[in-house]
């Protein structure tokens, strides 16, 4: 079977920034951005969700050399859909031009990225597609509760990208793990709700908002499952944390997300990290900063990179992949595996 992996990445941070003079106008003190990490966040302001897919994806499709119109197929992942009702993938597709491609979206909120790129390396691996595009999307300014500091500061807003193939044998997805524990299926999300403080100026109507509501065990579960789902799939893989070379994480805030690292034991160089400007960016978190890492030139050929996250519902998940941009085509693949099964048929079971 062919291996799988990531041919190209590509991110999209809208232009508008909102600093940390403007943290300080809402009377959040330097304590709390500092426990959080973020010291500023991108703002959508009038781009959608689609928008942005649209610009992430069609610069991962020119770093891999494909037209729009090659695209067979697209997988959409996204924190918060334009409508209920149908998915976004099927506008973005539009808006990139590929009238060729089939759509679907996978649902795992921010820990999205890690279902999508295990049902592409699937498809591709069985030879149902050569190359796959998968965009991701967080555009979450009308459900933001700016009476709400932690949410106010953390919810950016950006969209990422990548381009997934044939790689050589050797490259690309080695495992991945998923867990979910519904206990917490209402401890994050979206639904209408009053603003946490009801007096504040800025939001003052009950509305659409995402919330966090925690409590002992949900805080618990927050700390320990991500480290616990890395920790599985090291093992499941016959690795340890010294054979990791980059994480490329979820990224909440500094208080959840350092605990896992600290509790993983994965020293901060080897983390590929932006929520320091970024702010949390929802299912686009995990491309973003692999985009990162790949555009500034720290992650290499043969690197292994370890993917963490976490999502309402409340779902964990990690993966492991070897990295390499280098495409195989099908028909190559399919040529080295017959010359390989060649190689191994004894003499007199050679039919002149």
């Amino acid at each position: 079977m062919p291996s799988a992996g990531i041919l190209s990445t590509a991110s999209y941070l809208p232009p508008k920034r909102v600093t940390l003079e403007d943290f300080a106008r809402q009377g959040i003190s330097r304590d709390k951005l500092s426990k959080w990490g973020v010291l500023e966040r991108r703002a959508a302001g009038d781009e959608t969700a689609t928008d942005m897919e649209a610009k992430a994806a069609l610069l991962a499709l020119e770093r891999a050399g494909i037209t729009p119109e090659g695209v067979p197929l697209i997988i959409g992942s996204t924190t918060l859909a334009e409508k209920i009702n149908p998915p976004n993938v099927n506008l973005t597709q539009l808006k990139i031009g590929a009238t060729n491609a089939g759509v679907f979206e996978v649902n795992m909120s921010c820990a999205g990225a890690i279902p999508a790129m295990m049902t592409a390396a699937g498809l591709i691996s069985s030879r149902v597609y050569e190359t796959i595009l998968l965009v991701s999307s967080c555009q979450t300014e009308r459900i933001i509760d700016h009476s709400d500091d932690l949410i106010s500061v953390i919810m950016g807003a950006g969209a990422s990208a990548v381009v997934m193939g044939v790689v050589p044998d050797g490259y690309g997805l080695i495992k991945a793990d998923l867990q979910s524990d519904g206990r917490f299926w209402a401890n994050v999300g979206v639904e209408v709700r009053e603003p946490k403080e009801p007096s504040s100026a800025v939001c003052q109507k009950a509305r659409d908002l995402f919330y966090i509501d925690e409590d002992q065990a949900f805080s618990r579960y927050v700390l320990s499952s991500v480290p616990a789902t890395g920790k599985r799939l090291l093992k499941n893989a016959g690795l340890t944390i010294d054979d990791v070379d980059w994480v490329a994480p979820h990224q909440n805030f500094e208080a959840a997300c350092g605990f896992w690292f600290n509790a993983l034991r994965i020293p901060r160089e080897k983390v590929l990290l932006t929520y320091h400007k970024y702010g949390n960016l929802g299912a686009a978190n995990m491309w973003t900063n692999l985009d990162e890492g790949v555009q500034t030139g720290k992650v290499k050929d043969g690197d292994t990179i370890l993917f963490l996250g976490q999502g309402s519902g409340f779902s964990v998940g990690s993966l492991l992949l070897k990295w390499s941009t280098n495409p195989v085509s099908v028909s190559q693949s399919q040529e080295l595996e017959e010359h390989e099964c060649a190689s191994v048929v004894p003499d007199e079971m050679v039919v002149a």
